[in-house]
């Protein structure tokens, strides 16, 4: 009983491919999970957005509380606006050389398509102001992260921002990040932004996977196409 040189390699060829992991279903499912986790780690934090001028003299919301790592993002209306950084002490004054500053944001209707956005990068009260001047004095003022046990609050600071003489603006646009809006203009809302495998990827594995079995059975035919020809030979 001889087998042909040609029907061997044929027959071992599937067994060949399906032992290599061609379409292997648990490559599959490790090239998705990887890109999701590829993903997801480089998916954006929290976006906290705070209308500017938006109906009056505001910050809305003027108070809020955001974690190490998340963006507060400011958006401006009509007329023109600013966001500068100051401290409790000392209302309606650049906090110091470095401080944030958006510099004036001039709107003629609507809401700017351009906004000015921060990372805050430690727990600590991060005081604000529009330094256009007389409206930090109208109230014109806000607070992200107010100490938790009230001693300090918007209110106060306020009340303290209207009894300043003159409001002053820093010298020069700084510390945050004019252009386009990531989030919609929605007071204190926060949007999270998180991504899932897309469906292309998904569609991939599971083609993969249907071909691991297409070439363990072929592989099966193939074993025993071999056996029934050497019966025959």
């Amino acid at each position: 009983m001889q087998y042909s040189k040609t029907s061997v390699i044929l027959s071992l060829l599937p067994v060949t491919l399906a032992q290599y992991g061609y379409g292997d279903s648990s490559k599959a499912s490790t090239t998705v999970e990887a890109a999701a986790a590829s993903t997801a780690a480089s998916s954006s934090g929290p976006i906290h957005t705070v209308k500017v001028g938006d109906g009056g003299l505001t910050f809305d919301p003027d108070t809020l509380t955001a974690a190490v790592g998340d963006t507060v993002e400011f958006h401006f209306f009509p007329a023109t606006h600013s966001v500068a950084q100051s401290s409790f002490a000392a209302p309606c004054q650049p906090l110091n050389d470095t401080s944030f500053f958006s510099g004036g944001i001039k709107t003629a209707s609507g809401e700017n398509e351009e906004t000015f956005s921060i990372t805050v990068t430690d727990s600590k009260p991060i005081w604000y102001y529009c330094g256009f001047p007389g409206h930090c004095g109208a109230g014109m003022a806000g607070v992200i992260n107010p100490p938790a046990d009230g001693s300090k609050t918007i209110e106060q600071y306020q009340a303290a921002a209207a009894n300043v003489s003159q409001t002053v603006a820093p010298s020069k646009v700084q510390g945050g990040t004019l252009g386009p809006a990531q989030a919609q203009s929605s007071g204190s809302s926060t949007t999270s932004t998180t991504s899932s495998p897309s469906a292309s990827t998904t569609g991939n594995a599971a083609v993969e996977a249907r071909g691991a079995v297409s070439w363990s059975l072929f592989a099966l035919t193939g074993v025993a196409a071999l056996g029934f020809g050497g019966l025959i030979v």
